[in-house]
């Protein structure tokens, strides 16, 4: 019987979903294993679902992974086995990490180990961080491969943040020591875009309720995203939804002139920034003469059709760089391609 890996994935985007598939199967796997995707829908929080899929799979290796990272370097599992083989106490090894706990509560700006791509919608980045095997303090939670079965510790807390931060927590106070690993190329494009923190603070509290303890001392310091951020990121929300009716209603200027009227980038989130990138798209097809069933929005009946799309493009256009076989171009103008190329590629 072959060995197993385990790819563990809370899924609410199937077309995300498909995306990250295709990137697994074209990993290259050593010799007597085989991998199994479990999706995890519909969980009540990442913790409950990561324990649903961990408790069924009967793999000694399990992959914990975002449904929006794709794993572009085709020999990441061989890496990652090679180093679990090489130190026998490593218990979980991750592509971004930190060599020590936040000093502050933006946890979220330790990371000095690894090397990924992130995609906010706005730009393509590398964090080009290390290279080799480091010991970590704590790991992201965008890929995390485990060699041992920890219970993620939904008995205590909810929600979709500091999952990985608990976890690694638990792995260190068990024993095990955490890997982030990195090389000359990024293991995987994570198309993270503009994250929703207004839960963050709430979320910070429960976790140091339960890990206080050997953490740094962040009493005085003020919340992250206090009750004036969370105001003005809800009302950014509305008018982004108002935003998105208006342009299929035919009012394109009139969102250009609001939307330049209280664009914050503070405050934004990915779809936000998509519909921006869309505006981009209709005025260079205006300036290159692209007109009527030509152009991006002549197929698109709502903002979800037009999101689609997009998507396609970009998808198509990170095949190209990394899985050129496999590379289908959608029908769209060049100058769509263009603008799409110009805020998700490097």
């Amino acid at each position: 019987m072959p060995k197993l890996i385990s790819f563990i994935i809370c899924v609410n985007d199937e077309t995300y979903f498909e995306e990250c598939l295709f990137y697994i199967d074209r990993l290259r796997l050593p010799e007597g294993y085989m991998a199994e995707v479990w999706p995890v829908r519909q969980a009540a929080s990442i913790y409950q679902g990561y324990n649903l899929a961990m408790q069924q799979s009967e793999a000694e290796y399990k992959v914990y992974m975002h449904q929006d990272v794709f794993l572009v370097e085709p020999d990441i599992l061989l890496k990652f086995l090679e180093l679990f083989e090489n130190h026998p106490r490593a218990g979980m090894a991750g592509v971004l990490g930190a060599d020590r706990l936040s000093a502050d509560r933006r946890f979220y700006r330790s990371w000095n180990q690894g090397h990924v791509i992130g995609c906010s919608e706005k730009k393509a980045f590398r964090n080009h961080l290390s290279e080799g095997a480091a010991q970590a303090a704590a790991l992201d939670g965008m890929f995390l491969m485990t060699r041992r079965d920890i219970p993620w510790r939904e008995d205590a807390l909810s929600g979709w943040d500091f999952y990985d931060i608990s976890q690694s927590l638990e792995f260190s106070r068990k024993g095990h020591e955490l890997w982030a690993l990195a090389g000359k190329q990024p293991w995987c494009v994570h198309d993270c875009g503009y994250l929703n923190l207004t839960g963050y603070d709430r979320a910070q509290e429960a976790f140091l309720e339960i890990y206080q303890s050997g953490l740094p001392d962040y009493a005085g310091q003020d919340f992250v995203y206090p009750e004036p951020y969370r105001q003005r990121f809800a009302l950014m929300e509305e008018l982004k939804e108002q935003w998105k009716s208006l342009l299929f209603l035919g009012k394109e200027q009139e969102v250009r002139a609001t939307m330049e009227q209280v664009w914050d980038e503070r405050f934004l989130d990915t779809e936000a920034v998509i519909l921006k990138n869309i505006l981009e798209i209709l005025q260079a097809e205006r300036e290159d003469g692209v007109l009527g069933d030509k152009s991006f929005l002549f197929d698109c009946g709502s903002f979800e059709q037009a999101q689609r799309k997009y998507m396609e493009v970009k998808f198509y256009l990170r095949r190209k760089k990394y899985a050129p076989d496999a590379a289908t171009r959608p029908d769209v103008s060049a100058a769509a391609e263009r603008i799409i190329r110009r805020h998700t590629m490097l």
